[in-house]
C-alpha cells in the first residue's frame, strides 16, 4: 500500500473508557449515567464494585495496547496510519481527539467501534458523540467512516476460540463432557435489542465459537444489568444459568465473555467475583475464558477491516 495516498488518513480505536483511580468513579459513573434512568441503589452497588479495584479499570491500558499492536500490524503491511483511541467517558475525550485530528490535516477517520455486538448504546450512541465532538471542534470537514461488523468474522471467532482453549486446558480432559459452557455479554433492554439484532449477533457469535468445540451443552446469556427491576431486559442472567446447572451431569462452569474485547471491571467483578461465587455455592468449578484483548488473531481483523474501510 502507498502510504503517501494516505496521509490524510487516521484510525480512531473508539470505546467507552474508565476510570483510573477512585478519585475519577464518580465522574466517570455521572458521565455514564447521563441522561439514563438507574436506581441509585444499582449506582451505589456498581461504584463498590470499582471500589473493589481501588478505581482502577484495566480498559484504557487494554484499549491502548490494541492500539498499539494495530498500528504496528498495519505498518507491517505497508500501511503507516497513525492510529488514535477516544473514549465517550474518560480522556482521552472525543473532542480532544478532533481537535488534534485537525490540527494534524486529517481528512479522514476509519473509526473502530470496540463492540462485537451492535445495538444503539454500544455503535448508534457513539456515532451520535463523535458527530457532536467534530462539530464542536471545527473539524466538519473530517470524514468519519466505519468499519464492518465482525461478530462472525473468522478471525474474532478465532481469537475467542483461542482464549477458550487455554481456560479449557486447565479442566482435565476427562472433565470436558461434565463442563457447561455459559457465552455472555452485556444485557439490554429487549426492545434496544429487538431493534437492532444484537441478541441475534450475540447467538451467532456464540455458536460459531461453540461449534469450532462440538459444545453441546451450552447457553447464551447475559451480564451487568443495570435497569429498573420492571424495565424488560435481556435474559437469562448468567448467575441464574449457573443456578439452574444439573450438578449430577456436571462438574464444571465455564465461562466466555464473548460480547467484551477487554477485561474490564464488568467481566472482572461480575463475572470472577459474583459469577464464581454463585458456582462456588452450587458446588461447582468456576473456569473463565479471557477476553480477547490484544490477541493476534483479533489484531489481525482489525488491521483487515481498517483496510477495506480505506479502500
Amino acid at each position: 500500500m502507498n502510504a503517501f495516498i494516505h496521509s490524510n488518513t487516521a484510525v480512531l480505536l473508539i470505546g467507552f473508557g474508565g476510570p483510573t483511580s477512585m478519585a475519577e468513579v464518580r465522574p466517570f459513573l455521572a458521565s455514564v449515567l447521563q441522561g439514563v434512568k438507574v436506581p441509585e441503589e444499582r449506582v451505589e452497588e456498581v461504584y463498590r464494585h470499582y471500589e473493589a479495584f481501588n478505581g482502577v479499570s484495566p480498559y484504557n491500558e487494554v484499549t491502548f495496547r490494541q492500539q498499539k499492536a494495530l498500528a504496528a500490524e498495519l505498518e507491517s503491511r505497508g500501511a503507516k496510519l497513525p492510529v488514535l483511541v477516544g473514549f465517550r467517558h474518560t480522556a482521552p475525550r472525543f473532542q480532544d481527539v478532533f481537535s488534534e485530528l485537525k490540527k494534524k490535516n486529517v481528512r479522514k477517520v476509519i473509526g473502530f467501534v470496540l463492540s462485537p455486538f451492535r445495538t444503539y448504546a454500544s455503535f448508534e450512541k457513539y456515532r451520535e458523540n463523535l458527530l457532536e465532538a467534530r462539530r464542536e471542534s471545527g473539524g466538519k470537514g473530517i470524514e468519519i467512516v466505519y468499519t464492518s461488523p465482525f461478530h462472525s468474522h473468522a478471525l474474532f471467532i478465532d481469537a475467542q476460540a483461542r482464549r477458550v482453549e487455554r481456560a479449557i486446558s486447565t479442566i482435565p480432559r476427562s472433565e470436558w463432557p461434565r463442563s457447561y459452557f455459559i457465552f455472555s455479554t452485556h444485557s439490554v433492554p429487549v426492545p434496544m435489542s429487538d431493534k437492532s439484532g444484537y441478541s441475534s449477533q450475540f447467538f451467532a457469535s456464540a455458536s460459531l465459537v461453540a461449534g469450532r468445540f462440538g459444545f453441546s451443552a451450552w447457553m447464551a446469556a447475559y451480564q451487568s444489568r443495570s435497569g429498573g427491576p420492571r424495565e424488560p431486559w435481556l435474559a437469562p442472567d448468567v448467575k441464574d444459568v449457573i443456578r439452574a446447572i444439573d450438578k449430577s451431569q456436571f462438574k464444571n462452569a465455564v465461562l466466555i465473555p464473548v460480547g467484551f474485547l477487554c477485561d474490564h471491571v464488568e467481566v472482572l467483578y461480575d463475572l470472577d467475583k459474583e459469577a464464581r461465587e454463585t458456582a462456588e455455592l452450587k458446588g461447582l468449578r468456576y473456569c473463565r475464558a479471557s477476553t480477547v484483548n490484544d490477541e493476534p488473531e483479533f489484531i489481525r481483523m482489525m488491521a483487515d477491516q481498517v483496510l477495506e474501510a480505506v479502500e
